[in-house]
């Protein structure tokens, strides 16, 4: 095949990859099945056009007179690292006759010395070479021969040890169960080879001068060549860790080679993983979350994902490699998303997978700014949502670098991407910022409940046969240790977050969940065994082996109604250490009215006889000693270790962040001010901290026991004893067993139906029964009409097709939703008025039988009218 009938298959695949018909994609996707070879470059305006952009993006910037500050100070930074990399190298024997060929099998030396190259020396001092700097701040490595011949030595020495083609990459010392001898080895390094890439870009001419330029290319394809780890990294479908892979590696490397057709097979790699679909796999899922892992990943690697399409779309604008507008309708919308379940930059503990960072939108504030200067529908929207997240206060944060990091060895944005993102912001103010997001969202490929007003954020995590509870590490790929959130078996056991509080904006911290002192069997909103993090971790027998548990849950998830009001439900199965055959069970389910949520459970069963078994209120760090909490309207300051018990009158409780705690009477609660000792996220580490914290006690064998609370998000006690005076008039708990649960709200005339047991009489006087477990919201317009939403949250998915999976094979067209129709059962005669496509209502004496076609965990809205 000549090269340019290559390039013509090339975009003929990304355009058919691109498009929306699943029959095209499974076509696009079977022919776009030829193994790739590189081919020589021709001359291509649009590459010369990307190249430059790319180049400038790296590089260059304002080098006038008078930067601006945050230019210079990523023009500083490329200095400072170029000379603690030269610190770095000093001692390596650059001269050495005949060195040995790497081996990191295990950690030493070799895997040292190859990371400090790789990661640090080559992008560093690459990028310092070619840097000009500004007329006041001039770069004195600029151009300087002493460090090109640096860095061609660097070039020589890994060429020298083995990293050329041949060589064996595993992810896993068992993928390389013989190794070769005469082939350098190195594990699980894969995700970290961009700065060789980059540097050889940079340096291509200095590379060619010097005869090492075709070897130093042979080496990029040779590590595009290892999928180890990543699968096939030239597939059409690539999961979360290969687009960055790609995006960090291969268009470097192509743009280096001015290989036009792998470029061409790039966007159109990009295009095909970036579609959304109804799996665990690592895309963009319909509702708008970002996966990895099997399972949602918005504290790391999806969120990344996301910002490196939006900056390949960038990149890529106006030339024949440009992104389907379907991508950018998908990155968009998935970028979005984030910044809805962030506030500002924190979100849900449990949406981190293992990380310990929650904040990640300071990382990918770039996608954004792509988003916000690229062409596209929602333009203008993104203008918005940069203004509002990269505000004055941010740009005066020291957060305000973390964007031109380079995480997880990314290639680093240099001064000029500082001078295009600050072009872009400018453009973005004129504009005006967005204001903060407000509503209620159902995200049920979480599955996760986001509920927003004025400038607070509530979450709530659950997980179920298809989403897993948590994650965590004890060791990496060679068995090494490396604990990372190792007491983190709560993190979706329905955990339920409210951040409200904070300075220069709200955050997690300052909403009272800090680190020392966190008491991990008292996850807010969670029913647990309470069991201490020394017994834990006694009792962590299963160790690495006990990681991502799933439950045989289905009923799990949450609907919306309007955009403003939601419930959500956890049919739960507590996942533990002990990982015992009949573990606490519960149904649980958190109503979302307002600033007001009812949290309710029942059939509370399966304790073990030894340890309480709670439901936490919550748990919140107090500032100082000082910092009041309130109880029964009475102020408490200090720490106390003995613990105030509310046994069967009604409880009012407001903790140090303001939020109101109404408790109805029948109820045994507790409620602590004290210094918590526990241990860190790795369970090495003594912590300690001043905590205030309440909790429902159920004894340690409860049999059907439940509960029921009010939570009034920043109430404080003046706003708490009101709602308490008149709590029968707000709202009502119709009903709470293992059938369902149903609350309705007076003043808003809302009620929620969490339907448990199919085909069983609610006794209500509007549903009598649903056909399947649903979640469904109706709020009364005037006397004979009703807005409604309906979700079946069980998304009938098939084992080792649609979940727990071992991988999307190049093959498989992007998966739809599974039909999920419910059936209700209304009393009285109804017509369906304005509805959501498929919405049948069929009469039935003096009833009313609502079809509703539910898909994909959706909630479904329509509205009915008496007749």
């Amino acid at each position: 095949m000549s090269h340019s009938i290559f390039r013509l298959f090339s975009a003929a695949s990304g355009w058919l990859v691109s498009r929306s018909s699943p029959v095209v994609r499974a076509l696009a996707v079977i022919l776009f099945a030829v193994p790739y070879v590189a081919r020589p470059a021709a001359p291509d305006d649009d590459l010369d056009v990307v190249r430059a952009r790319y180049l400038g993006w790296v590089l260059a910037g304002d080098a006038g007179p008078s930067p601006a500050p945050l230019v210079s100070a990523r023009a500083r930074q490329v200095v400072t690292d170029a000379r603690r990399a030269l610190q770095r190298i000093a001692n390596v024997p650059f001269r050495e006759e005949n060195p040995r060929l790497y081996n990191t099998l295990r950690r030493g030396p070799d895997d040292a010395e190859l990371r400090m190259l790789i990661t640090d020396a080559l992008p560093s001092l690459s990028i310092a070479y070619h840097l000009p700097g500004s007329h006041a701040e001039p770069n004195p490595y600029y151009r300087d021969p002493a460090l090109r011949e640096t860095v061609l030595s660097v070039f020589e020495r890994l060429h020298r040890r083995g990293f050329r083609a041949p060589m064996q990459l595993p992810w896993k010392p068992a993928q390389v169960p013989n190794p070769a001898a005469d082939q350098a080895l190195i594990v699980d390094f894969n995700l970290r080879m961009s700065g060789y890439a980059l540097a050889t870009l940079l340096m291509r001419e200095e590379l060619r001068a010097a005869g090492q330029f075709d070897r130093a290319l042979a080496t990029c394809w040779e590590i595009e060549g290892h999928g180890e780890k990543t699968g096939d990294l030239r597939a059409p479908f690539l999961q979360a860790d290969a687009v960055r892979v790609v995006l960090n590696l291969t268009l470097p490397a192509a743009l280096a080679a001015g290989d036009a057709a792998r470029l061409q097979r790039l966007s159109a790699q990009i295009d095909r993983s970036m579609l959304p679909e109804s799996n665990t796999y690592d895309t963009i899922k319909p509702d708008g979350l970002g996966h990895h892992h099997n399972a949602v990943y918005l504290g790391g690697y999806a969120s990344y994902t996301m910002a490196e399409a939006a900056f390949a779309a960038w990149l890529w604008r106006g030339t024949r490699f440009a992104s389907a507008p379907v991508t950018v309708a998908a990155v968009a919308k998935g970028l979005a998303t984030l910044r809805v379940v962030a506030h500002k930059y924190d979100m849900h503990r449990a949406l981190s997978g293992r990380l310990q960072s929650i904040a990640v939108i300071p990382d990918v504030m770039l996608g954004f700014a792509c988003l916000a200067d690229l062409p596209h529908p929602r333009q203008r929207e993104f203008q918005g949502m940069l203004a509002r997240l990269a505000d004055e206060a941010f740009l005066a944060s020291p957060l305000a670098l973390r964007p031109f990091a380079g995480h997880r060895n990314e290639v680093p944005p240099g001064p000029g991407a500082v001078a295009e993102f600050l072009r872009v912001l400018a453009a973005a103010r004129q504009v005006g910022a967005e204001a903060d997001p407000q509503g209620h969202w159902a995200f049920n490929y979480g599955p996760l409940a986001v509920h927003r007003r004025d400038n607070w954020m509530v979450s709530i995590k659950g997980y179920s046969r298809y989403w897993w509870a948590f994650e965590r590490q004890l060791s990496d790929a060679r068995l090494d240790p490396n604990r990372e959130n190792v007491f983190g078996f709560h993190d979706g056991s329905g955990s339920l977050y409210i951040h409200n509080r904070g300075v220069p904006w709200v955050n997690a911290h300052d909403s009272g969940y800090a680190r020392d002192g966190w008491d991990w069997s008292r996850i807010p909103g969670t029913t647990t065994r309470y069991i201490p993090a020394a017994e834990l971790l006694a009792m962590d027998t299963g160790g690495s082996g006990f990681n991502r548990p799933f439950s045989d849950a289905t009923f799990v998830g949450g609907v919306a109604l309007e955009g403003n009001h939601g419930l959500f439900a956890l049919d739960y199965r507590e996942a533990a250490p002990d990982r015992r055959e009949r573990p606490l069970r519960a149904l649980k389910t958190a109503f979302f009215f307002d600033d007001q949520i009812v949290v309710l459970a029942s059939g509370i069963r399966d304790g073990d006889g030894k340890h309480t078994v709670t439901t936490t209120l919550f748990q919140t760090a107090l500032r100082d000693a000082d910092e009041p909490t309130f109880a029964q309207g009475r102020q408490l300051t200090g720490l106390n270790e003995q613990p105030t018990v509310f046994n069967d009158s009604a409880a009012r409780l407001v903790d140090p962040a303001g939020n109101g705690y109404f408790v109805p009477p029948g109820q045994r609660v507790v409620v602590t001010r004290r210094e918590q000792h526990s241990r860190d996220r790795s369970g090495l580490k003594e912590t300690k901290g001043a905590f205030a914290s309440a909790w429902i006690d159920h004894g340690n064998e409860p049999d059907g026991s439940g509960a029921e609370y009010v939570i009034l998000v920043g109430s404080g006690e003046k706003k708490l004893a009101d709602f308490a005076a008149r709590a029968a008039q707000e709202y009502t708990v119709e009903r709470r067993d293992d059938v369902a649960h149903i609350v309705t709200h007076r003043r808003l005339g809302i009620t929620g139906w969490a339907v448990a047991q199919p085909e069983v009489s609610l006794g209500g006087d509007f549903l009598d029964r649903a056909s399947a477990p649903c979640l469904v919201m109706a709020r009364s317009i005037g006397a004979d009409e009703l807005k409604v939403s309906v979700c079946h949250p069980d998304l009938r998915w098939e084992q080792g097709r649609q979940y727990r999976g071992r991988g999307h094979g190049s093959d498989v067209p992007p998966m739809e939703a599974v039909p999920t129709p419910v059936t209700l059962t209304v009393m009285g005669r109804w017509a369906v008025g304005d509805a959501a496509a498929g919405v049948v209502a069929e009469l039935d004496g003096g009833r009313t039988r609502i079809r509703v076609p539910c898909a994909d965990a959706r909630s479904l809205e329509f509205s009915l009218r008496r007749i």
